[in-house]
Parts: C-alpha cells; sequence; structure tokens
C-alpha cells in the first residue's frame, strides 16, 4: 500500500504542476499588470548647440515659416528687382557757350550760323522779254565756318551746287556746266583788326577788308565793303564786293533765250556770327 501511494504520488503531483501552470492561459483572462511606459531619453537636438543665425538650415522642415515667393525665390528672376518706376536721367546737355560782353572778341572763335546767306547777282538781257535792269539772281543758305576778330585768320565757305534761282534751267546750268566738279567755294581772311571805333559800344560800323576767293582752283583777290555790329550775343556782318568772270576762269554764260549778260557779277554776303 505504501508502495503503490508511493507511486501514484509521483505520477500525479507532476500532472498537478502541469495543469497549474497552464491554468492562467486557457482560463478567464487576468486583469493585466500594468507596463510601465520607458521615459524616452533627452533628444540630443535639444542639448545639441544652436544653430548659428548666419547659416540657416536649408532642410526646409526647420526653416521660419514663410510664404511661398519668400522662401523659394524663382532662380529665373533676380534675387533684388530693379526698381521699375524710377525714372531714367536725362542725358546732361553740352555746356553754353560763356557769356561775353560786347565788343570782347580776344580769344574767340566766331562760328557761322545757318541763317547766313550769300547773294550773286548779275544782269541780263533775255529775248522777248523787254524788263529794264533785269538781274538774275542766285541764293544760298548753305555757308559755313569760323571768323576770328582779334586778328586770327578767318574762313567762309559758299555751297555752289546748293544755289538756286526763279528759273531751273539757270540752276543746272550752273551746277553742270560752270562748277561741275566743285561743289563749294571759299573765301578766306587775314587780320580783320584793327576793328571801327563803336564797334566795341555796340554801334554799326563800316570798313573794307580783303579778302581772298578760292574757285576753280584759282585764287581770287576781293575787297569787300563791310557794315558790321556786335549786339553782345551775336555779331553780324554784311560783306559786298564784285568780281567779272575772267577773274574765276569762266566764260560769260550763254543760253538761247539770253540776248546778253553782264560781265560783272555782284556779291553780297549776310553772315550770322556766335561764339564757339
Amino acid at each position: 500500500m505504501t508502495a503503490l501511494t508511493s507511486r501514484y504520488s509521483k505520477l500525479i503531483l507532476p500532472v498537478a504542476v502541469a495543469a497549474l501552470m497552464a491554468f492562467p492561459a486557457c482560463g478567464a483572462d487576468p486583469t493585466p499588470t500594468p507596463v510601465p511606459t520607458p521615459t524616452p531619453a533627452p533628444s540630443t537636438a535639444t542639448t545639441a548647440d544652436p544653430t548659428p543665425t548666419t547659416a540657416p538650415s536649408s532642410d526646409a522642415t526647420t526653416a521660419p515659416a514663410t510664404t511661398a515667393a519668400e522662401s523659394a525665390p524663382s532662380s529665373d528672376a533676380p534675387t533684388t528687382a530693379p526698381a521699375a518706376d524710377t525714372p531714367t536721367p536725362p542725358p546732361a546737355e553740352p555746356p553754353a557757350p560763356a557769356e561775353r560782353s560786347t565788343g570782347d572778341v580776344d580769344g574767340i572763335v566766331f562760328v557761322v550760323l545757318g541763317d547766313s546767306e550769300a547773294t550773286f547777282s548779275v544782269g541780263e538781257v533775255l529775248a522777248g522779254v523787254s524788263v529794264p535792269d533785269y538781274e538774275a539772281v542766285m541764293r544760298t543758305t548753305e555757308l559755313s565756318g569760323e571768323v576770328r576778330l582779334d586778328g586770327a585768320g578767318s574762313l567762309v565757305t559758299v555751297g555752289l551746287h546748293s544755289m538756286t534761282s526763279d528759273e531751273p534751267f539757270r540752276d543746272r546750268y550752273v551746277q553742270n556746266r560752270m562748277f561741275p566738279g566743285q561743289p563749294s567755294a571759299s573765301v578766306a581772311f587775314g587780320d580783320l583788326t584793327p576793328l571801327p571805333d563803336g564797334f566795341t559800344s555796340g554801334d554799326e560800323v563800316t570798313t573794307e577788308v580783303t579778302g581772298t576767293l578760292n574757285i576753280n582752283d584759282m585764287d581770287v583777290p576781293l575787297t569787300f565793303e563791310i557794315t558790321a555790329r556786335d549786339d553782345g550775343h551775336t555779331v553780324f556782318v554784311l560783306g559786298r564786293s564784285m568780281f567779272t568772270w575772267d577773274q574765276i576762269g569762266e566764260p560769260v554764260p550763254t543760253a538761247r533765250s539770253v540776248v546778253s549778260v553782264e560781265d560783272e557779277v555782284r556779291v553780297e554776303v549776310l553772315l550770322a556770327l556766335r561764339p564757339q
């Protein structure tokens, strides 16, 4: 009996222990023991040195909140837009010539203005036209040059091909027959001093000056009767002279409608001069 009981105990005890260990898995769920939530370790980002303000992070998640236009400017546009409404300053104008006193001519170069004019007149007798003292008159405003009234030389150029009259046939004759290879003539003057009394005070004065006309490759001396006035802003000079066809190496002009042409050609030059 004792031996049987001993064998039975050896058999039952392991089974009971196994059943006892398996009971929680197959029985009702017991209330689980709460598992404590582990405290996260401090983030290394909080202990790291703050990002310097002079070198902002390129990470878009850490960039400060801005508008799309501010945070991502277009690569096609400049970072700084030019001020479109800023007016462009106008180009600087050339300085105006210095004021001069009436009669002040020392060291001053006077230029010939565009409203100057040269006139050439010659008497003609036309066939079938009974007009006494008829004159053919040709004019041009194509004058240029520089005039010195302080003793230095002066030169005035006159356009020959730009001369016109009341008759187109006469204009073509002068351009194509008389001066085909010379579009302009020039008159050179030497020392124009001493200036007449009264010129420095703005009075109208008269005098005579000698110049040299260059035309047809010839130098022709001419004497001009001069009337001049200085108004302080512009100097006006009116010169009158004459030459003959023979002096300039030209035959007397002829045409079927022209009976005769005088030998003397009268010249009148009106110059408007202004300091350069």
